[in-house]
């Protein structure tokens, strides 16, 4: 049982010791060996748990989602109300986009095109249908509680399109601006909206 756990811990170690080394130094100058060298671990032990520099990126990745999925999941089950839980998924989702902005501006550092489109592409998509699933579900728990009216499906979907694609225009373009002052009023008439389109 300990030496599970041990092993757990190994992998979770190779895996934020990574994180850092690409915010520090971008994801195209970390080789295995740099990973097993900060680890203090062989590149044998590393290989044992990832067999390439991809493999530990992909992981990182899996990571990164997993852990804002759960940031944002969190924050939205302090709130009671539908209206609530939209609106601090948004006020989230902006939150943990800009506290991670400087590793994914890293990890892009000497990435040529062809590159930023199949990592940056392939998080944002993973990282999106992370979120869909956990808007269908507030949405699934919200019509059995009789807390919203019955939404058909396909209108949860576009629904859920429409915050997710507004929220990242709005966060892209306060951040551009340096200036996030507008941001909880932004989101509650966001949430106004969405509120006033189901009812």
């Amino acid at each position: 049982m300990s030496s599970h756990t041990e092993q757990d811990q190994l992998s979770q170690q190779i895996l934020e010791t990574a994180s850092g080394l690409y915010l520090k130094y971008g994801l195209k100058k970390v080789t295995m060996d740099d990973i097993s060298k900060a680890v203090g671990k062989s590149r044998t032990s590393i290989y044992y748990y990832y067999k390439n520099r991809e493999e530990v990126f992909q992981a990182v990745l899996e990571n990164l989602i997993k852990e804002v999925i759960s940031e944002i999941d969190s924050r939205m089950k302090k709130k009671r109300t539908f209206e609530g839980k939209i609106q601090e998924f948004c006020l989230a989702k902006v939150k943990t986009s800009e506290e991670r902005s400087s590793f994914f501006r890293a990890i892009e550092a000497g990435m040529d095109n062809e590159e930023k489109s199949k990592h940056i592409t392939d998080a944002h998509n993973r990282m999106m249908e992370a979120e869909r699933n956990l808007l269908l579900n507030l949405f699934s728990t919200s019509i059995s509680k009789g807390s919203i009216p019955k939404v058909a499906i396909e209108e949860q979907e576009i629904i859920i399109f429409i915050l997710q694609s507004s929220i990242r225009g709005i966060r892209r373009e306060m951040s551009l601006k340096n200036n996030f002052e507008n941001l909880n009023s932004t989101v509650s008439t966001l949430t106004s909206m969405v509120i006033k389109h189901i009812g």
